[in-house]
């Protein structure tokens, strides 16, 4: 038995995963404003206590991470939306819970699982999107995950969409992701609806159902910004599927047809097509735990 542990920006879950791909349980920790600050001794608390006590249940013999960012032989170089780089948390958990330990990013953990455990009808040439705090991807190509030579790439979310625009937690103006992550959506209508950043998930999506015409205009500007990043990735790549991730599984009532309509319509795409194949991920938000667990 492995655990699968999904380390995002906003949350950190944790699921005991059999060798089929399925999450036995499953354990979710959402951050407060005042965690964020300073996030990681959290999150090693919080996995340290759940890993410990399913270690009394059950015979884990792994512990798999998924972390958002670049990851080097189980050390985070560089997480931009948790604040870290160099950070050496394979030998932090392995000493913390006993277990042997593996790191990889967390949008690719999410592409192999949907690969080999998601819906039978993918293509062996999918692009994978995973579009929560911050923006990853992945590409499979020939049942195979793509990745560079001295770094994993495919960090879609950092591929400048409007230079000189909104200050990226990278360093750079303009990113993807500070237009086209759903943490960019959901922050831009708790701040005109008035909430608490604190807010939980139904309790704004129930919000934003309630206000979809005082908030119309910020679902239109989402849409084009999100349909212009996915628009070069696509030009790019020219996958037979793309698959969509993360937080924005929750979403997709609201978005996916209106984003596959205005990819489709808008003049974006470099070579016309009649149809455009774009589903949430199969395994949804749980991708990433399941993924980490695959070796």
């Amino acid at each position: 038995m492995n655990v699968g542990v999904d380390i995002g920006g906003s949350h950190t879950a944790v699921g005991v995963v059999d060798d089929n791909g399925n999450i036995l349980e499953q354990f979710e920790k959402d951050y407060t404003q005042k965690e964020k600050e300073n996030l990681m001794p959290v999150v090693e608390n919080y996995i340290t206590e759940v890993v410990n006590n399913l270690k009394k249940i059950y015979k884990i013999d792994h512990l798999g991470i998924a972390v958002p960012g670049t990851i080097s032989d189980g050390i985070v170089l560089k997480s931009v939306n948790l604040g870290i780089c160099n950070y050496d948390i394979l030998k932090i958990l392995q000493s913390t819970t006993g277990l042997t330990v593996s790191v990889r990013n967390d949008a690719k953990c999410a592409a192999i699982a949907e690969y080999k455990y998601g819906r039978n009808d993918y293509k062996d040439k999918f692009l994978f999107l995973t579009l929560g705090t911050g923006i990853g991807g992945a590409f499979i190509y020939n049942g195979k995950l793509l990745s560079g030579t001295n770094y994993d790439g495919y960090e879609f979310g950092h591929m400048v969409l409007k230079p000189g625009g909104i200050k990226c937690n990278c360093g750079k103006s303009g990113c993807f992701e500070k237009y086209g992550s759903i943490l960019c959506f959901k922050q831009k209508c708790i701040k005109k609806l008035g909430l608490s950043y604190e807010i939980s998930g139904p309790d704004l999506r129930n919000a934003i159902s309630k206000n979809m015409k005082y908030i119309q205009d910020i679902i239109d500007v989402y849409l084009k910004d999100l349909a212009l990043g996915i628009s070069n990735l696509i030009n790019i790549f020219e996958p037979d599927n793309i698959i969509i991730g993360g937080g924005f599984a929750r979403y997709d009532y609201l978005f996916l047809e209106p984003l596959k309509k205005e990819l489709l319509n808008s003049g974006l795409l470099f070579n016309n097509r009649k149809d455009l194949k774009i589903d949430i991920a199969s395994l949804g938000n749980e991708a990433g735990i399941i993924g980490a667990t695959i070796s």
